[in-house]
């Protein structure tokens, strides 16, 4: 599986954190969520990352990222924000991956550089995806949540391992012992959600392309339009151009959506690393 890239979205603006949180220092050793996307890569003998961010953070990351330079790790930095056309706020999760195609060559896995996904989630999603569908690495919601404030998160339905559906669900949240949405629905703890890990393969990436110029000649100039990931496959997947597989992991995600989420990312990260 070598062959396969990994693509780490790190162009966020983190509006409700309040700084970039994919530059934050969250582990003992001053690791950045980065670092532990890169090791992992280096451990199932991923030959290339690229990581897709916004130009102004381009000399913090390449200054931390020197550390890899012995490594057998081909590491690139692509940036978002100049992608054709240009636009301050990113256009979104789907056009994060077309602006990283051009740097990679086959199958790619892609996921967030703010979220820690639990040590053995990249190396499940590499070795439980085929190369001809698309997979997704689906969380129990119970481990994907913060233990204050609310998230959004894809809840997906699911039949025979593949995926019928995500729902974008905002609001989640934990209340007196019950996990509650915007609706005050209650949402069973077990239910699977998407955390944007995904396994692309050549003829998904191939047709993405073909969206994305769709997409963008009827919203060059739209201020919010935003061209998604979780969308565009979905869209693939009803034009029955692909099947998308569904890998079920137990891991625990860790991450930081608001300032007060810091401090508990840290706490258990130093836990993960002992």
């Amino acid at each position: 599986m070598n062959e396969v890239s990994l693509v780490v979205m790190a162009a966020g603006l983190g509006s409700r954190f309040g700084a970039p949180k994919q530059l934050v220092s969250v582990g003992p050793e001053n690791e950045i969520f980065l670092d532990y996307a890169i090791r992992a890569a280096i451990e199932e003998e991923i030959k290339k990352v690229v990581i897709v961010t916004r130009s102004i953070l381009n000399e913090q990351l390449e200054k931390h990222l020197t550390q890899y330079q012995r490594s057998n790790l081909l590491i690139e930095i692509v940036n978002q924000d100049v992608f054709e056309p240009k636009r301050d706020k990113p256009w979104g999760t789907g056009h994060a991956v077309v602006t990283a195609l051009d740097k990679t060559d086959g199958p790619i896995i892609v996921m967030n550089a703010d979220d820690y996904y639990g040590p053995t989630a990249l190396r499940q999603i590499l070795h439980g995806f085929n190369t001809e569908n698309p997979a997704i690495l689906a969380f129990k919601l119970k481990n994907t949540l913060p233990q204050t404030g609310s998230v959004s998160r894809g809840i997906l339905s699911i039949e025979n391992e593949k995926l019928l559906s995500i729902r974008e669900t905002h609001e989640i949240r934990n209340e007196e012992n019950l996990i509650r949405s915007r609706d005050q629905a209650s949402i069973p703890s077990d239910t699977d959600v998407s955390m944007n890990l995904w396994a692309l393969p050549s003829k998904c990436l191939k047709i993405l392309k073909e969206q994305w110029s769709v997409f963008i000649a009827s919203n060059s100039f739209e201020e919010e339009a935003e061209f998604l990931l979780p969308l565009a496959i979905e869209e693939q997947r009803l034009n029955n151009q692909i099947e998308i597989d569904v890998i079920r992991s137990n891991e625990s995600w860790i991450g930081i959506t608001n300032p007060e989420d810091l401090d508990t990312a840290r706490s258990a990260l130093a836990v993960i690393n002992d």
